[in-house]
């Protein structure tokens, strides 16, 4: 499936022009993170689709693309950097919005608990991050980011949908199903009959 965008550089480009507007020290970590982020999401959003024609190692400083890091170290630069399509200016802009303004740190803790990094690190150092995994880890997409998900965690990170409860013991309709504050799933009792006022004086 073909890239939705010809080169890494040209995201490389729109992220640092957003850096240098919003005066934000973009560490060659913090980029290759939010690139990462971004890939994941753009792929989540458009059925498996590369935002970059990259790949993702998982090592133990977080995601790198290989032929990137080398490039980076080397001061490698593009002019005239293609710019992104409006498809791809909003997984951007969502990404930007969401993770910006987070340290290398804080980015770290957060791909510490994501699915596809580790998926990748059990098959040993330095192996590939699937396209596939990354969709699996971010099933919201932009959305979620964005917080307007309609796909939540349970505590251990299972997810469920809040319009289409993926519970295996659902409750009959007339049964109100809520969630208490860590968590778990209660029902509302409803009794079979309903008690009349004539049978209370019996």
């Amino acid at each position: 499936m073909r890239p939705a965008i010809r080169s890494t550089f040209d995201v490389v480009s729109w992220l640092q022009s957003q850096a240098e507007q919003t005066e934000i020290d973009l560490s060659p970590s913090v980029l290759m993170k939010l690139l990462y982020l971004s890939q994941a999401v753009f792929a989540a959003e458009n059925k498996k689709a590369k935002l970059i024609p990259a790949t993702f190692l998982a090592t133990d400083v977080g995601p790198i693309e290989p032929d990137l890091f080398i490039a980076l170290e080397q001061g490698i630069a593009v002019d005239g950097a293609v710019d992104p399509s409006p498809a791809v200016e909003e997984v951007l802009g969502g990404v930007w919005e969401s993770y910006s303004g987070m340290t290398d740190e804080m980015l770290s803790d957060i791909l510490n608990n994501d699915v596809a990094i580790k998926t990748a690190r059990q098959k040993g150092r330095n192996s590939e991050i699937l396209i596939e995994d990354m969709v699996s880890a971010y099933p919201g997409g932009l959305k979620a980011l964005l917080g307007m998900s309609q796909v939540s965690t349970f505590p251990d990170g299972s997810p469920y949908n809040v319009d289409h409860s993926n519970l295996e013991a659902a409750p009959p309709a007339s049964q109100e199903v809520r969630f208490t504050a860590d968590g778990r799933s209660v029902t509302r009792w409803v009794p079979k009959k309903r008690m009349r006022s004539k049978d209370l004086k019996k």
